[in-house]
């Protein structure tokens, strides 16, 4: 089985423009550390923000309703740190082509992977991450965890010649390319030929249906996939967060955090929940690396949940809002917080 899967043959002109996409990112990837980020990664940050404006309407809707407290100066601060985060993953993703392991080891440091790996055994797990800080290169974990597959799930970019690019740039030692709608069948298929873990990025929109579950994430009623959390209750798989954190540009380490051991009976959205939880902490932490540029709140929530909301319990409406402020929250809190009064 080849390592990358293909949903459609390229045409001839196509494989042609990908081979040209192709070499100019291995060139790209070839330039010095200082080349890349401190010279070209001006360009790419004014070109950004100046010359495109890519998505600042976007960017500054979604700050303002986020952080309804914060000044104007000081989302507009966010938003211009934020073109210089959006250019340097760029510049993070092409610099992945096609270069050494080792290399890539260097960019970023999983502190407790070696804990984490003890404690996984050879069990089947799942590592649940978003779009923020250097989303692409946890995958780089496959090359600490030897003993398992590292399934990277995707979802297959609409343009043909730009989907075989990114899986080429996202393919290296140890890693299995399977795109979002074939997970289930690749882990019932390899489950029990060798340990997996699933990489997932989470913080997407799903795709629309009826009967969602709405999470109250950066003060807006908020729709998630709920894929992780359903492989993890059927097959008992343990569930990972990877909180990631810049040292510098290009640089970065980050903590894996466990959100489910794979044995607490849990209902329904528990697990989701703990994800959006620690997520949303590290977003209020550092706002400036998550993908403020998404569309991420294009689905109109029930006109009910707000008015349920204000009828809740204080501490029912602390936990939607993924924060205490009478408290100092580290990551147990936000999984395991304090049992709340059920609504009336």
């Amino acid at each position: 089985m080849k390592m990358n899967e293909t949903d459609n043959e390229l045409t001839f002109i196509q494989k042609i423009a990908v081979e040209i996409l192709w070499t100019i990112c291995r060139g790209f990837a070839m330039l010095p550390y200082f080349m890349r980020h401190y010279v070209l990664g001006p360009i790419f940050y004014f070109t950004l923000r100046y010359a495109l404006r890519y998505r600042r309407r976007v960017i500054m809707t979604n700050l303002r309703n986020s952080f309804p407290d914060k000044t104007e100066k000081e989302l507009k601060r966010i938003c211009a740190l934020n073109y210089r985060n959006l250019s340097e993953q760029i510049i993070n993703i092409i610099s992945q082509a096609g270069i050494s392991d080792e290399k890539l080891c260097r960019r970023i440091r999983f502190n407790n992977a070696d804990d984490i790996l003890r404690e996984v055994g050879d069990r089947n797990v799942i590592f649940m991450t978003a779009h923020f800080g250097s989303w692409e290169a946890g995958s780089t974990m496959s090359l600490v965890c030897r003993d398992h597959t590292f399934v990277a799930v995707y979802h297959r970019i609409e343009n043909p010649v730009f989907d075989e690019l990114m899986k080429r740039i996202r393919q290296h030692t140890n890693v299995k390319l399977v795109s979002m709608k074939r997970i289930v069948r690749y882990f019932i298929d390899h489950r029990d030929t060798r340990p997996v873990i699933m990489g997932l990025i989470s913080d997407q929109n799903p795709t629309f249906r009826l009967n969602f579950h709405w999470y109250r994430f950066l003060n807006q009623w908020t729709v998630f996939y709920n894929g992780a959390e359903l492989l993890a209750r059927k097959y008992d798989l343990p569930v990972y967060y990877f909180s990631p954190r810049r040292l510098k540009a290009g640089v970065y380490e980050g903590d894996l955090i466990k959100i489910y051991d794979g044995v607490e009976q849990v209902e329904d959205h528990v697990i989701t929940e703990r994800y959006i939880r620690l997520l949303e902490r590290d977003i209020i932490a550092t706002p400036e690396v998550w993908m403020w540029s998404h569309r991420r709140w294009k689905y109109t929530p029930p006109t009910h949940l707000d008015a349920e909301e204000r009828q809740g319990d204080d501490g029912a409406a602390r936990f939607a809002n993924g924060r205490d402020d009478d408290a100092t929250e580290t990551p147990e809190m936000l999984i395991n917080p304090e049992p709340t009064a059920k609504k009336a």
